[in-house]
């Protein structure tokens, strides 16, 4: 697995495990053993996912690092990363780890367009 992600075998290692904790996936010890999904992919959301690694939870934190920001205190880009934020939020909260085979693949740099070389 490590060599098809292309990713070196204690990280992905630590990513494993770390997904265990979260109780987004299983492991099973031997011979036999791996990790699978602890629930059904339907049922898993990508914020559950990103929060083993990252909290990015409910409450947003003010683009520019400012400890009070709001829409009585903003900061200059309050209002574009308020609305930017919300939609990121929703695409975690609403994408759940079951991907659509329908869903196309993104184009390779190949058949993009522009310059070549």
């Amino acid at each position: 697995m490590s060599e098809a992600l292309g990713i070196p075998r204690n990280y992905l290692s630590k990513i494993l495990h770390a997904l265990a904790r979260g109780r987004l996936l299983e492991s099973t010890r031997g011979p036999r053993g791996g990790f699978t999904l602890a629930r059904e992919p339907a049922s898993i959301v990508l914020q559950e996912v990103v929060e083993v690694f990252d909290d990015i939870g409910s409450t947003s934190r003010c683009l520019l690092g400012r400890p009070q920001c709001s829409d009585g205190n903003p900061c200059p880009v309050h209002g574009r990363w308020k609305e930017l934020s919300g939609s990121m939020m929703a695409f975690f909260r609403d994408t759940t780890v079951l991907m659509d085979s329908a869903v196309p693949e993104p184009p390779s740099p190949a058949t993009r367009g522009g310059r070549d070389g």
